[in-house]
């Protein structure tokens, strides 16, 4: 029984190792455990600590079986509701092929009977043509749902955070077995299955951000729209296997840098030397006309992690847009095959491509610019250009940035602006103050 439990096991990691498409688990590096520990906490909101990941994927040396807390977890991460419902797909999947195999023997079987009966070979070959139209035209017609038959909108009910978000939605119009599901963000494992009968549905948002909300219906999407959250200025998070822990701009402003200082840290019972300790500080709002074919952003940041702990000082900066994301990434000089740049139209990981510009010393304050004109990206690192990449005629709003790190980090600047007007500049200027527009 238990040798059948653990080949589920190695069943799910080896499907999410097939999904990530990272090559082989036996390459992967610490960064890349510590993307995977990421990834699993944007769709599950449940941290499984580097280590323990590695000790599941058997990379470290650990003779128990995974808790079912983390089994459980991973079949989320993977898309199911909990690690049993996981198993009963791989249940269904193996009684499907059992049938299959048994129906192909028996074929076999019969066949020779046929082979003097020319007759019957052409009015089951007529009968299987009439069945195959008869099922392809019932399919195409499900698939045909119009979104015109659905109605789905929302209504935060607070303004700062949590926020929870009440949906309303008609969905009455669906087939009677159909399944109704709220999609709350672009993560397809957070869907929440609804009646289709009902006309509301809830979901709680703890973080700021511009979210792809989704009325889905048999897995089609059939009405979606976007949901902003602010962060009401900088909102600051600190996330380890301790546990999470939120602050408010007030809290970790008052240095004239965006910092989470020792005493909150102890405050909130989280060890600021953890090995998985990750900060994020966000800011984003409704900036009404800025948008994506016109922007100068500009920020100074430093990963404050003490190397010998943190040897990488992984570090990001990511642009929110509205439905789409750039992520710019940012390491020391020795792990830049390790980092990924995330742009809506490719990812551009650093085992094919020379991120050397983007190796930094975070014993100084780095300078990050982008800056967006004429239908290209520039990318500044330190007043240096280090990437150029097309925009192709994107004209989203923008709303506002992340900056996260492995450890710790600080942002001393950030600078939101287009050609005609700033947007943002923090820390504010003193009254009657005015930044230069930028001659990039």
């Amino acid at each position: 029984m238990e040798k059948d439990s653990d080949r589920y096991v190695h069943s799910l990691l080896r499907s999410i190792e097939d999904g990530l498409q990272w090559g082989s688990v036996s390459q992967w590096s610490s960064y890349d455990f510590d993307k995977l520990r990421d990834l699993i906490y944007e769709r599950t909101n449940v941290v499984i600590s580097s280590n323990t990941l590695k000790r599941v994927w058997g990379r470290i040396k650990y003779d128990s079986r995974p808790s079912e807390t983390t089994l459980n977890t991973l079949a989320q991460f993977h898309g199911f509701t909990d690690f049993r419902e996981y198993k009963n797909s791989i249940r269904e999947e193996g009684d499907s092929t059992e049938k299959e195999e048994g129906l192909e023997k028996r074929s076999r079987l019969n066949w020779f009977p046929f082979k003097s009966r020319p007759s019957i070979i052409f009015a089951s070959g007529a009968i299987f043509m009439l069945v195959t139209l008869v099922v392809l035209s019932y399919t195409a017609s499900e698939e045909k749902l119009n979104p015109d038959d659905f109605y789905f909108t929302s209504r935060k009910v607070t303004r700062g955070l949590p926020n929870s978000v009440v949906f309303e939605y008609r969905a009455q119009n669906a087939p009677s077995d159909a399944k109704i599901e709220i999609q709350q963000s672009w993560d397809r494992s957070k869907r929440q299955t609804v009646s289709r009968t009902d006309t509301v549905a809830t979901s709680i948002y703890y973080d700021p951000g511009y979210f792809n909300a989704k009325l889905v219906v048999d897995g089609q999407v059939v009405k979606e729209h976007g949901i902003l959250i602010p962060s009401e200025g900088w909102k600051a998070k600190l996330e380890s296997s301790e546990g999470s822990a939120y602050f408010k701009d007030a809290s970790v402003t008052g240095s004239g840098k965006v910092a989470i200082d020792s005493v909150l840290f102890k405050e909130n019972g989280m060890d600021k030397n953890n090995p998985d300790l990750r900060t994020a500080y966000r800011y984003v709002d409704d900036f009404k006309d800025l948008r994506a074919n016109d922007l100068i952003i500009e920020t100074e940041f430093r990963n404050t992690t003490d190397s010998d702990q943190n040897q990488c000082q992984h570090s990001s900066v990511t642009l929110l847009m509205e439905g789409e994301v750039i992520k710019v990434p940012f390491s020391k000089l020795g792990c830049i095959s390790e980092l990924e740049l995330l742009h809506p139209d490719r990812n551009i990981s650093g085992k094919k491509y020379d991120f050397s510009k983007f190796g930094v010393d975070f014993s100084n304050w780095v300078q990050l610019s982008l800056v967006i004109k004429k239908d290209m990206l520039t990318i500044r690192i330190n007043d240096n250009k280090a990437l150029e990449l097309p925009m192709n005629g994107r004209m989203n709003k923008v709303h506002g940035l992340i900056c996260r790190f492995t450890g710790t980090g600080e942002v001393k600047s950030l600078v939101l602006k287009n050609s005609n007007r700033s947007y943002l500049e923090w820390p504010p200027l003193p009254l009657g103050e005015t930044l230069p527009m930028s001659g990039h």
